[in-house]
């Protein structure tokens, strides 16, 4: 199990003593990206277009039907 607070811990300690919260937020996002076997960053997963339009009018759909 991920001990998540001392992730948290580290990746504070490694940020500079001025940076923003912007900076910790983008730090948090990438502990949080899925990684491969190898500890690397997974790359994100594309949709097909043909798959974004379904989803779209799905979508659109139901927000009509509201």
């Amino acid at each position: 199990m991920v001990d998540v607070k001392a992730e948290v811990r580290a990746l504070l300690d490694r940020l500079p003593d001025d940076c923003s919260f912007a900076d910790v937020q983008r730090g948090i996002a990438v502990l949080m990206w899925p990684k491969q076997g190898d500890g690397s960053l997974k790359p994100p997963e594309r949709l097909p277009p043909e798959e974004v339009r379904r989803r779209l009018r799905e979508w659109l759909k139901s927000e009509k039907d509201k």
